[in-house]
């Protein structure tokens, strides 16, 4: 259903080829230069290193200064040697480098410079390089593509005056790629085979490119089974030449397409699984969304449409898709989705956006039937047949203009099945006619390409076969001549090498032996000393519970003393600060108290103490008070140092609260709240809706020992202390949880 899709799609692969060298050449062309002399065989040297810096993988300042100063250089002793070809290829390489560098004016200018030079001076295989190298200018849009063509082909015209190079070989390479995407596939196919023909001439090893690509016109022109040979051929070529860039990546996406068509699913799942490892290698955006969109293809064909769906929404959301043909088929591969999900609303709101992009695009022939066939299927599955006639008619055309058997046999089908609903029966009968005769044609036509395959296949293994017995014969006579003299070397050094080894071994024996003995020695003193360790540690927890459990029994003490004198007193301000005392103290108290009762002694349990010393404080000012508490704390532990001061603060807010915010016999609410405003910075809140403070009243310069003891407890925190009172009274503390705390003298 989608091949014309992923053929179109996969254009984006089309390879470019440069003279490259590897790293290894590389190194060699240093090596030579650094002996050579200063004649025309350094030139090239210096000519060849600039390329191999211009080829690096890459756009990167630094190998493009270095291409551009080696190109100058040759230039230089070029001129001193009078030497013509080293002064034009300098120049070549100048604007190829200038191009790389995104100067295109400088770069084509520099290219005109070297093109003129090679004619003035009657050179024509080097004018042929610099017409190659205009030639990629030019893009594969309007009549850039023309020019493109123009240029190559003068080039190799010039080129063939000198006979088969490596050079030519690249040219026949590049017209055949410009005319694969002129649609024109037997002028392709010639000039491909011819390219291959000189690459196999001069010896070159990496044809993994033209295999590839002649794979490829192979497939777009309908003959599979030739593209299949080639599609292997140039993987195998790809992996014996260790080729793990992204032409590999090509390789495997294009062989994933033609095992597609022959409907080959699991191989083409497998070569779109490494294609697409390849490209995320390089964390190429483009080849990505390709091979995901074809991955999403394959999968709902696999009846897998869960999984193609996931495929397909992460393709759009990591890259939304832009152009037009990849816009349309994303629509039109949504809606299919749904629909094979039975998820009718999703599909249709596909089907609207196939509907506005087919008024956005009217001419747009080549997409045409996808604004139809998905519109027919859904009008069909959700039994809207005669909405589905008006697709019917109008994809019947296009599928005979396209020549499509495949889209045809389905229409015809759909059609039948649509008049066979609607009651005319004459028309189903005549349409599924029209159908079974398709489906018969286009089923002897797939017979024929599998039994050309099998042919195929069998010729390659027989002659590969009969190749590996004749290379195992000629091994097996050089062994033998071998065989004799290695067997007495192997021996006499067996021997020698068993003796070195049965002495190593011993000596490692009692080496082993003895560290054994001494670790032993040092494992029973470290487990003494863990032992000790333990004991310890048991002791110093149990010391601190009891440090923890006497300070709350004194706390409750003084508590009880204090109790005790407010018996014997009638002035009421002293009572009060007895009793204010007392709810500090238990505040306190309650601090130690958790301590000696969990097993950490480091930290306590902010929430459950909040609502604990809550109660404590509704339970100490009686229970028939009309007060609600709302509590929003978040989960958090504090150490002693800590807890205390926000203890305290918290007594002092509530106590102020319940006495001072709201009248006899009124209703009234006190809100906590305790939460991470951002990482490791809390937040703790006390607000009424009570009767707020004097208009007057000034923070600054309050006397009462409450607001005192809550900015100083505070400070000790580290933190800021606020008050806003609008509709109520509200009291905020924003500090540091674990930050460094102050130790002030609170004063009163």
């Amino acid at each position: 259903m989608f091949r014309y899709c992923i053929l179109l799609l996969i254009n984006l692969f089309s390879i470019t080829t440069a003279i490259a060298q590897t790293a290894v050449e590389a190194n060699a062309i240093r090596k030579n230069l650094s002996s050579s002399k200063m004649d025309t065989v350094r030139v090239n040297l210096l000519l060849s290193y600039g390329r191999y810096y211009l080829n690096k993988p890459g756009e990167f300042k630094n190998d493009l200064d270095s291409a551009l100063l080696l190109g100058a250089e040759g230039r230089n002793l070029s001129y001193a040697l009078h030497y013509n070809p080293g002064i034009g290829r300098s120049l070549l390489l100048d604007g190829q480098i200038y191009r790389e560098a995104g100067q295109h004016d400088l770069a084509w200018k520099t290219n005109e410079r070297a093109l003129a030079f090679f004619m003035a001076h009657k050179m024509p295989f080097e004018t042929g390089e610099a017409y190659r190298a205009a030639a990629v200018f030019f893009d594969v849009s309007g009549d850039g593509l023309d020019k493109k063509i123009t240029y190559t082909e003068k080039a190799i015209s010039l080129m063939e005056q000198k006979g088969n190079s490596i050079e030519l070989a690249y040219a026949l390479q590049d017209l055949g790629d410009y005319y694969q995407l002129k649609d024109e596939w037997t002028k392709s196919i010639k000039v491909l085979q011819k390219a291959l023909d000189v690459y196999n001439a001069v010896g070159y090893k990496q044809i993994q490119g033209v295999t590839n690509l002649l794979g490829f016109v192979y497939h777009r022109n309908g003959q599979d089974t030739l593209a299949l040979k080639y599609g292997l051929l140039a993987v195998k070529v790809a992996e014996s030449v260790h080729d793990n860039g992204m032409q590999l990546c090509t390789v495997y996406n294009r062989l994933a397409i033609t095992y597609y068509d022959l409907k080959k699913n699991e191989l083409s799942l497998y070569y779109y699984q490494k294609a697409e490892a390849i490209a995320e290698k390089y964390k190429d955006a483009g080849s990505i969304q390709q091979i995901k969109f074809n991955l999403a293809v394959l999968l709902r064909r696999l009846n897998k449409p869960e999984k193609s769906l996931i495929e397909l929404k992460e393709l759009v959301k990591q890259s939304p898709p832009v152009e037009k043909d990849l816009v349309i088929t994303t629509a039109y591969l949504f809606a299919n989705i749904y629909m094979d999900l039975k998820q009718f609303p999703q599909a249709m709101y596909y089907i609207d956006s196939l509907g506005k992009l087919r008024k956005k695009y009217p001419k747009e022939i080549s997409y045409a039937m996808y604004f139809n066939k998905a519109p027919v299927r859904y009008y069909f599955e959700t039994k809207q047949f005669a909405k589905a006639y008006k697709y019917l008619v109008s994809n019947d055309s296009l599928v005979k203009l396209n020549h499509s058997p495949t889209a045809h046999m389905e229409n015809e089908l759909y059609w039948s099945r649509v008049d066979s609903a609607l009651d005319n029966f004459p028309s189903a009968l005549a349409h599924y006619k029209l159908y079974k005769m398709v489906s018969d044609s286009n089923k002897s036509e797939l017979l024929r390409k599998q039994l050309g395959e099998l042919q195929l296949q069998f010729d390659v293994e027989h002659k590969d076969q009969h190749i590996a017995m004749l290379t195992q014969q000629s091994q097996l006579q050089e062994n033998r001549i071998r065989i004799e003299s290695i067997y007495r070397k192997v021996f006499i050094g067996g021997l020698a090498v068993l003796f070195v080894f049965l002495a190593l071994v011993y000596s490692r024996y009692l080496i082993k032996t003895r560290n054994n003995i001494i670790m032993e020695r040092k494992q029973g003193e470290i487990n003494s000393q863990n032992e000790l360790l333990k004991n310890l540690v048991n002791e110093k927890e149990w010391l601190l519970k009891e440090i923890h459990h006497r300070v709350k029994n004194n706390l409750q003490i003084v508590i009880s003393l204090l109790n005790t004198q407010s018996a014997f007193l009638e002035n009421e301000d002293a009572l009060s600060a007895i009793k204010n005392s007392q709810h500090r103290m238990h505040a306190m108290s309650l601090i130690h108290q958790r301590l000696y009762q969990t097993d950490n002694l480091g930290a306590i349990d902010v929430v459950s103490y909040i609502r604990e010393l809550i109660d404590y404080l509704k339970q100490s000012f009686g229970p028939n008070q009309q007060i609600d508490y709302l509590l929003d704390l978040a989960p958090m532990k504090l150490d002693v140092a800590e807890a205390v001061p926000l203890g305290l603060i918290l007594n002092e807010a509530i106590c102020n609260a319940i006495k001072y915010a709201f009248g006899p016999g009124k209703r009234g609410e006190i809100k906590v709240i305790l939460k991470e405003i951002y990482q490791d910075r809390y937040l703790l809140k006390i607000t009424d809706n009570g009767i707020g403070l004097p208009d007057n009243f000034d923070i600054m310069e309050s006397k009462s020992l409450g607001m005192s003891l809550m900015q100083g407890l505070t400070d000790q925190l580290g933190g800021v202390f606020t008050i806003e009172y609008e509709n109520g009274l509200s009291i905020s503390v924003e500090f540091s949880h674990n930050g460094t705390l102050k130790f002030n003298n609170l004063t009163a």
